[in-house]
């Protein structure tokens, strides 16, 4: 029981979740809170989740040495599975992520296929330090996703893609502060990260320029009529506390603030996420 506990950490369950989430609630606002097909919801969640699961299992196999520098403890490096067996598991997993929109449309087929490459193929690309890029890419999926695969499509055009720039800021941003987090094994494996290339500092102040860009520009939408006052509010707050942590890493750009601030700034990306799904609301 202990083993599959552990391989499901692997999974960051609460990252496949909230891209699931997030493709949901994209069809949720969309469709106007009105589930005109469960299937699709289904299949959208799931897509979202699989091929969530898929990156972050082909990240531990191909980060393996340098987690064994910056992250001892995770499953792997501590030996509790064979690298290989969690490749092929993660292979299944983005497939079936994929296939599973056979039964949607072809546009939301070929999205979810075009994200998933993106997702997967960042983890290959790891040592690159432009690959930061890829990733933010790849979160802005579920939502340009969810959009594809709703019966309403073509509503909310305008609101799905400003707050999809959104997401690539936010994102951008974390990943900038992941980089400080995983300077040392980064640096001993040669890897090329805005970090490694252009130090920690450098990272530090184009993390908190992109929260704050992305933060106006999500309170900004709203401002604008293209979502509701709550959706403003919350917005607003998980912006400021998104962006107070990114504050904090500038002011200490080192490895320990750094593992502190990125989770601060996952819980208020998935504060966030509650927002948008009340976007529609007065």
């Amino acid at each position: 029981m202990g083993k599959v506990v552990e391989f499901i950490k692997m999974m960051r369950p609460l990252n496949s979740v909230m891209t699931g989430a997030a493709v949901l609630f994209t069809v949720f606002v969309v469709d106007g809170y009105a589930i005109k097909s469960l299937s699709l919801a289904l299949i959208g969640f799931l897509t979202g989740f699989f091929i969530s699961s898929a990156s972050m299992l082909i990240n531990d196999v191909v980060d393996l040495e340098v987690d064994r520098i910056n992250k001892p403890w995770k499953p792997l490096p501590r030996g509790l599975f064979n690298p290989k067996l969690v490749k092929y598991f993660s292979i299944a997993s983005l497939a079936l992520g994929v296939l599973l929109n056979t039964l949607s449309n072809p546009q939301a087929l070929l999205t979810a296929a075009a994200y998933s490459i993106i997702a997967y193929s960042y983890n290959f690309l790891r040592n690159k330090w432009f690959s930061h890029f890829l990733v933010s890419i790849a979160t802005t999926g579920p939502f340009i996703y969810g959009y594809l695969l709703s019966i309403n499509s073509g509503e909310r055009f305008v609101f799905i893609t400003l707050f999809s720039i959104v997401v690539f800021l936010i994102n951008t941003s974390r990943e900038f502060v992941k980089s400080i987090a995983d300077e040392r094994g980064d640096r001993a494996k040669g890897y090329q990260t805005i970090t490694t290339v252009f130090g920690g500092e450098f990272a530090a102040k184009l993390s908190l320029a992109l929260a704050i860009s992305g933060t106006l520009l999500a309170v900004v939408i709203g401002l604008a009529g293209y979502a509701g006052l709550l959706y403003t509010i919350i917005l607003g707050l998980s912006g400021a506390l998104f962006s107070s942590a990114a504050i904090k890493v500038l002011q200490s750009p080192v490895s320990e603030v750094a593992q502190k601030a990125k989770k601060t700034m996952i819980y208020s990306m998935l504060f966030a996420l509650t927002g948008f799904l009340f976007s529609n609301f007065p």
